[in-house]
């Protein structure tokens, strides 16, 4: 629960009632089908490329995701890799040109940072083209610090945690972990994470409880590994989950079976297999009610 938060001006007080609004409709929207977000380079397009983002609108996907990164002369640039050069970097499309083509249309721009310190930069450029926490989403490397340090942060935009951001610090707690692993912790979460996520049921307990503890609403981790159980110890916890990258149909298709409600969004690059899949179960369910 949100004990204070300060209201600076005009501009932070619509923030604020879009997320109220926004977070009564995701409590009245539980049993509704996830959202589908489509991956950078979807349909076998180019990564990193404004052709995906084009074939993501024309799919009518509820939001897209590009990886965000700073190059050298200052310009937020979508790139997975880091590039060695600015003249790389001018090779890939600027994040101000995603928010252009997107702002007059209903989708969600879903911005996965790969550089932590480039945060406030994406939101003042998100709040430029007018997307607040009801069209952007955060993923990637936004830390539990950060949220912690400033609350406002989660007025600005709908940040979807990585569970990387949370096992590095469960990490360290763990019996025979060194202090010396910290710097790349911080640096490479997600190497730590693959050990983690071979036996997530066993860390669910310290998940919860740093959720509850952070506010979170919404984590977001990779599918293997998250079993049914696992999933209905977090929709009893009331933690809502965001899984990517789903694109195998047969594990699609288990965890739409999962008898849980709190599948919040799924990321693919397999737009269409997700669309037609997820249409034939709720149809399915539909008719059997």
């Amino acid at each position: 629960m949100i004990a204070n938060v300060t209201i600076r001006n005009e501009t932070g007080c619509k923030a604020i009632i879009l997320y109220l609004l926004n977070k009564e409709r995701e409590r009245l929207e539980m049993t509704v089908a996830p959202q589908i977000t489509a991956h950078s380079g979807c349909e076998g397009t180019e990564r990193d490329s404004l052709e995906s983002i084009k074939i993501a609108i024309d799919l009518g996907v509820d939001a897209v995701e590009v990886d965000v990164r700073k190059s050298p002369d200052g310009t937020l640039r979508i790139s997975h890799d880091r590039k060695a050069s600015s003249a790389m970097y001018e090779q890939v499309p600027r994040l101000e040109e995603v928010f252009a083509m997107l702002r007059s249309t209903r989708l969600s721009v879903n911005c996965d940072l790969k550089e932590r310190e480039h945060l406030y930069d994406v939101l003042a450029l998100a709040l430029k083209y007018g997307f607040g926490p009801d069209r952007l989403i955060l993923t990637g490397s936004v830390s539990p610090e950060q949220l912690a340090y400033d609350g406002d942060i989660r007025f600005r935009a709908s940040v979807h945690m990585n569970i990387e951001e949370l096992f590095k610090y469960l990490y360290l707690q763990a019996e025979g972990r060194s202090i010396a692993d910290f710097p790349r912790l911080m640096v490479e979460p997600w190497a730590f994470t693959r050990q983690y996520m071979s036996d997530l049921g066993s860390h669910l307990t310290q998940v919860i409880a740093f959720v509850n503890a952070m506010d979170i609403d919404i984590i977001n981790l990779p599918y293997r590994g998250l079993t049914e159980e696992c999933c209905r110890t977090l929709d009893e916890a009331g933690v809502a989950v965001s899984v990517w990258t789903m694109d195998d149909e047969a594990s699609l298709d288990a965890i739409l079976g999962y008898s849980v409600s709190n599948l919040r969004n799924i990321t693919t690059r397999q737009v269409r297999m997700v669309q037609d899949r997820m249409s034939a179960i709720f149809e399915k369910n539909r008719t059997a009610l």
